[in-house]
This record gives C-alpha cells, sequence and structure tokens, in this order.
C-alpha cells in the first residue's frame, strides 16, 4: 500500500516537474544580472575578463515561494580568451508530504532543488564577439531526479561607438528520463539593442521561451557613478509584469550588489546580494 501511495505521489510531482522543474534556468544568477540586462547569464558573448584581474564572487538570495538560491562563480582571462566558471543551486527542503485526507502532522519532509555547473568562454575579433556556454544540469524533486547537459550560444556586434547588437541561444539540449518522459528544458532566444555613452547605458530586447507561451519583452538603463553601479529593468508579457534592478558598490578589490525583482506574481520579492574579490 505504501510503495502504491508513493508511486501516485511521484506522478502527481512529476506532472509538476515537467511544467516548472527545470525553470530554474531562467532565475538570474546574482545580483550583478538583476542590475545589468547585457551580462554572460542571458549571452555568454558579453563576458570579457581580458586584461583584467580575475575574480571571484559568491551570491545568496531568496526568489519567489520561498525558494533559495546559492552561487558560485570564477571571471578571468584564459590566453585571449574570457573565460568563467559558474556554480549555482536552487531549492526547498521543507516540502511537507501529505496524504489526500486532512492530517495534523505531514508523512515527512522532502527537497526540491535544481542544480547547474557552467562553462562560459569568449572571444572578440574585432566589432564581433563570440560566445559558448557549456552546461550541466541536475535536479531532484521527492525521490525522482534527472540529469542533462546544454548549450548556450552568444553574439555580440558593436554596430557603431555607441549602439550594440546582441543575441543569444540559451539551454540547447536535454534532459534524461523520470519514469517514462523527460522534462523539457526551458529554451530561449534573446535579442537585444543597446545605446551605450560613456557613463550609463539604455536598452531594450524580446525573448522568446519555448515553455512560456508570448513573447517577453525588456526595456531598462543601468549607470556608474564613481564607485557606484546602479540600473533597472522592466520585463512584461500578456500575464506577467516585473521591475528588476539593483545597486552595488566597489570598496578597492571588493565589491558588495544588491538586487531585487517586484512583480505582480503575488509570491513576495525576490533579493540577492553578492560579494565579490578581484584577486591579484
Amino acid at each position: 500500500m505504501l510503495s502504491h501511495f508513493r508511486k501516485i505521489v511521484a506522478s502527481l510531482l512529476f506532472a509538476k516537474l515537467l511544467a516548472t522543474g527545470t525553470q530554474f534556468l531562467s532565475v538570474p544568477a546574482s545580483a550583478y544580472d538583476l542590475i545589468f540586462f547585457q551580462t554572460a547569464w542571458r549571452n555568454p558573448a558579453s563576458l570579457n575578463y581580458l586584461d583584467r584581474s580575475p575574480e571571484l564572487g559568491l551570491a545568496y538570495g531568496n526568489w519567489l515561494a520561498g525558494i533559495e538560491s546559492f552561487s558560485f562563480n570564477w571571471k578571468g582571462q584564459l590566453r585571449r580568451v574570457s573565460g568563467a566558471l559558474d556554480i549555482r543551486y536552487l531549492g526547498m527542503d521543507d516540502i511537507e508530504l501529505r496524504p489526500n485526507k486532512p492530517t495534523s502532522e505531514p508523512l515527512g519532509y522532502y527537497a526540491a532543488y535544481g542544480l547547474s555547473t557552467r562553462g562560459v568562454f569568449s572571444i572578440e575579433k574585432g566589432n564581433i564577439q563570440l560566445g559558448l556556454g557549456l552546461q550541466m544540469i541536475n535536479f531532484q524533486i521527492y525521490q525522482e531526479s534527472s540529469y542533462g547537459t546544454a548549450v548556450d550560444l552568444g553574439l555580440g556586434w558593436d554596430i557603431s561607438e555607441k549602439f550594440k547588437l546582441s543575441i543569444s541561444a540559451l539551454n540547447l539540449g536535454s534532459m534524461n528520463s523520470i519514469i517514462s518522459e523527460s522534462p523539457d528544458l526551458p529554451k530561449r532566444v534573446m535579442g537585444s539593442l543597446s545605446y551605450n555613452p560613456d557613463s550609463y547605458s539604455v536598452f531594450s530586447g524580446i525573448e522568446s521561451n519555448h515553455l512560456v507561451s508570448d513573447l517577453i519583452l525588456y526595456a531598462g538603463m543601468n549607470s556608474r557613478y564613481k564607485n557606484l553601479i546602479f540600473g533597472g529593468t522592466i520585463m512584461s508579457n500578456k500575464d506577467v509584469r516585473s521591475l528588476s534592478g539593483g545597486i552595488g558598490i566597489d570598496f578597492g578589490i571588493y565589491s558588495v550588489r544588491y538586487g531585487f525583482q517586484w512583480g505582480n506574481q503575488h509570491l513576495g520579492m525576490p533579493q540577492i546580494i553578492d560579494i565579490s574579490v578581484r584577486l591579484p
């Protein structure tokens, strides 16, 4: 009987998993990704660490519905190529397991999490930037888990001294099957145009996510003043509207950044804080 009950629970959770489980890859990895739009998380061609000191960073945040996120990243130069390594985790570990009748106490607790390890490389040839991301993915819910790999592709084109066009295709890959089906990855195609004077940037963008029925539109700006950075992005489609942004400050080789997202989902206000250090 207990074995039969577990199979029913696993089937119900699996249906939810197929719909939402891999969408953790669409959650910003850091406060930096909430402050700025042109980042390696959205386009691997945006990574540029040539002739710059390597950087180590940690990020912690609370996302929608109480989901916790942790990430570690390294960015630096590998000969004449910019490189980065990102390891991130999103999950919940206190989900209650209950039968389909009222009870005072749950039968137990289980965890649901997503884990990804991503290497990013980018090169620059004249006014063209090319980027490649290679990603290993693992997520689990209840007693079921899935593994997979994905590729990210990015292109940046400096149309002129101040205008830039960016195009990327993200999460192109597959997951192994759970029970009898393979979960879908949130394959994303993004494009943006930015205007970049010396001290600020203004941009607009569009995204197609095959797990979301409508196109997603973006518009925003970011700027730097002395050792301060700040910015914001408006995101909108037919059903969801949100404002994300944040602020950061540099203390010599150390940087601290705070990012948030406010929207109409009524599931809380996600917040992320980053701490990074530039290495000698």
